[in-house]
């Protein structure tokens, strides 16, 4: 008997705990929006979007003119030996004129040194490259808008998580109500036995079989407020805050409004977010196999410049040289011929992309399938959720008909028990079905591309 009592004292305070520490309601809405802030796979994602949004410029596309400026200096000192030819010598040259008498001088200059410096702006500009640069800026506004879907995506992961994670605690919270109401009831009907057997209405037996069932809801109890913690810890981390975080929830499930097969599947062709994605990929490897082609073509680019050079030297005929002033010109290259590397990159960009294209076929058959089966699991979760709400319905009825029998002596304990677990099971099974049916809309809904909507 004693140890009965613990176990119903124990559980009596852990439930005072939970109910005082649970005070905070989150709604659903709340919950999203806390997730769409500091959820850190969305995070992840949103850095890739901006990476993209940083590439798809002109300038990163070569269509900007590039600009730099070159500069040094230079010293140098040495022994220097130097020999040349002058007019006057012994030798002889044959000349228009007649022979002019040539002699070699040797000049020897130890540490001669010399200095130069230069400086130059130069302007480079690709001209026509295959308009290679041109679909390279294309490619990188593709995969910005790619990089825009694969964010919609994972938001859409991040909500549905959400959903299911906060329904998750939602059924695991109302487990709990459930079990909390059986266990009040049996507590009730101890209390009533204890008191039947002081005036010896009842023998010891039924008040044992009682207690037993007491300690059997208590344990219920306990199971349940662990799924419930257990189930609020997986939802702190989608909503990115601490896994501890203790706070009650909505319980009743809301579902979306009236749905059609027609609109599910007009969306899925058209909005689905991993169709979009495949689509892109696939414009994007087109993409890659124009630029290939490019390489085939002539480049033609243009320069100028503006320089500044100045010389010094100690061991030069020159010892003083400057110049400043423009330059400009035209460069034309053409490959002809480079081990077919050219011709190798553009078939096999068309590979990849026809590896693409397959695989945005076998994904659009594979929607319309899983768009069909997650209709009809739609269906059925909802009809069996109606179904189990009818059956609490009777539960209910058949448990107050059985409580006041009981309570007028008609019926027995062990069937008074047997309507009080019926009752149970039947609000528990309502509540995994209501559970089930909004999941499977959540998933219909991300399918369609209508979750965040």
């Amino acid at each position: 008997m004693k140890k009965y009592k613990n176990i119903s004292l124990l559980c009596g305070l852990l439930l005072a705990t939970f109910t005082a520490s649970a005070q905070d309601k989150l709604s659903l809405q709340e919950a999203i929006s806390t997730a769409l802030s500091n959820n850190y796979q969305l995070k992840a994602v949103a850095v890739n979007k901006e990476i993209a949004e940083n590439n798809a410029t002109v300038g990163n596309a070569g269509l900007l003119p590039s600009v730099s400026l070159n500069g040094g200096g230079e010293y140098s000192n040495n022994n220097t030996e130097i020999e040349f030819l002058s007019a006057g010598g012994n030798n002889q040259q044959q000349g228009g004129g007649g022979d002019v008498p040539i002699e070699a001088n040797r000049l020897e200059i130890d540490g001669a040194s010399s200095i130069n410096y230069n400086a130059r702006v130069q302007v480079d500009y690709t001209l026509f490259d295959g308009f290679g640069n041109y679909y390279t800026f294309k490619k990188l506004k593709q995969n910005k808008e790619l990089e825009d879907v694969k964010y919609r995506q994972q938001m859409e992961n991040t909500v549905a998580q959400v959903v299911q994670f906060y329904y998750a605690v939602s059924r695991q919270q109302r487990n709990l109500q459930v079990a909390k109401s059986t266990m009040a009831i049996t507590r009730d009907r101890v209390k009533r036995l204890k008191d039947q057997y002081a005036y010896g209405q009842v023998n010891k037996l039924a008040v044992l079989n009682a207690e037993v069932d007491l300690n059997t809801d208590s344990t219920k109890v306990l199971e349940a407020e662990q799924g419930y913690e257990m189930s609020l810890r997986d939802l702190n981390v989608v909503l990115g805050q601490e896994v501890n975080t203790v706070y009650a929830v909505d319980t009743e499930v809301v579902y979306q409004e009236e749905l059609s097969a027609e609109e599910i599947m007009s969306n899925i062709r058209s909005n689905n977010a991993s169709l979009q994605a495949q689509q892109m990929q696939v414009e994007v490897n087109q993409l890659d196999t124009r630029i290939a082609q490019a390489g085939k073509a002539p480049r033609v680019s243009a320069y100028g410049s503006y320089g500044w050079n100045q010389m010094e030297s100690d061991a030069s005929q020159v010892t003083y040289n400057q110049s400043i002033g423009y330059s400009a010109g035209v460069r034309l290259s053409w490959n002809l011929f480079n081990g077919n590397q050219v011709s190798t990159r553009v078939q096999n960009a068309k590979l990849a992309t026809e590896a693409q294209q397959n695989q945005l076929n076998q994904m659009q058959i594979d929607l319309e399938r899983r768009a069909a089966n997650a209709w009809t699991d739609y269906e059925y979760k909802k009809r069996i959720a109606s179904m189990e709400e009818t059956g609490v319905e009777r539960a209910k009825l058949n448990f107050e008909q059985t409580k006041e029998r009981y309570e007028l002596g008609q019926v027995t304990s062990v069937e008074f028990r047997t309507a009080q677990e019926n009752l149970r099971m039947a609000e528990n099974r309502l509540s995994n079905a209501r559970y089930a049916a909004k999941i499977s809309e959540v998933n219909l809904l991300q399918l369609a591309g209508m979750l965040i909507n």
